[in-house]
């Protein structure tokens, strides 16, 4: 028993080694954007050749930024919540108990991840300027059309957990159907709706394709005018910012693996 053990740890160990590594030159493009945002040069430079806190400066006196990122929080926010409350119901239906049909809903469901975002952007534009719904809530309701999916697979996992007995015997106690839902499925499935609600508000957070044809020249988020400025002039600012969403993101992302870590040693 001891020498298996052994050999597990050991191959264990050797796949940290091919780990780590995807994980630099996947996140190596990406880091290399915090250096030269604190560079003191009026361009982009690598390596910097100083040390300076003026482009984050910049960012936070400059109010199209602070008003464009104050757009994207409220954008991603609500398309979370939204995200939520359609999804939930959604993965509960598909992860809880195996039914006919079932695979065509969920490939349906998720297609919105799958299909290019080029052709998702176009399509919604042309659905939505017929009913002038730009701005904020053509961009919310964009968004959660978008980041659902993400929902309702999370919550699909967490509901494939619960073993069917459970509402059975709440049934055969006289429960409704409302009261299974309530008492056992929900709470059950709560790590999986807060998972999905992040990874839907990170998604919402970074989008731009959908954004650059939903917002107006009085609404834009954060990541549109992030593209603007690189049309016009790049100056170290977009990589301040750029490198303040890569920290947002990487903690949200660090909250989740916690969360998913805790509940596997809870179990």
């Amino acid at each position: 028993m001891d020498q298996t053990r052994s050999g597990l740890s050991v191959r264990r160990r050797w796949w940290i080694i091919p780990t780590v590594l995807i994980v630099v030159l996947l996140l190596l493009p990406s880091l290399v954007v915090i250096p030269m945002s604190f560079s003191p040069s009026e361009i982009l430079t690598f390596p910097p050749t100083g040390f300076s806190l003026a482009w984050y400066q910049n960012f936070i006196d400059d109010p199209q930024w602070t008003r464009s990122m104050g757009n994207s929080f409220a954008v991603a926010l609500t398309t979370a919540v939204f995200a939520a409350l359609i999804g939930t119901p959604a993965g509960i239906a598909l992860g809880f108990r195996k039914w006919r049909g079932q695979g065509i809903v969920l490939a349906l469901l998720v297609s919105p991840v799958i299909v290019p975002p080029m052709v998702v952007a176009i399509g919604m534009y042309v659905t939505y300027a017929q009913f002038d719904l730009t701005g904020f809530w053509g961009l919310v309701a964009a968004h959660t059309m978008l980041v659902t999916p993400f929902v309702v697979v999370t919550v699909m996992a967490s509901v494939a957990q619960i073993n069917p007995a459970a509402a059975d015997a709440a049934r055969s106690l006289g429960a409704s159907p409302a009261t299974v839902i309530a008492r056992i499925l929900l709470p059950l499935a709560v790590p999986g709706v807060v998972s999905g609600m992040l990874f839907a508000f990170v998604t919402s957070w970074d989008e731009v394709v959908v954004a650059l044809y939903l917002t107006d020249p009085g609404f834009k988020t954060l990541p549109v005018v992030m593209w603007d400025q690189l049309r016009e002039r790049v100056d170290p600012t977009v990589a301040a910012i750029a490198t303040i969403l890569l920290l947002i993101t990487i903690l949200i992302m660090i909250i989740v693996l916690l969360r998913g870590r805790r509940r596997n040693v809870g179990d």
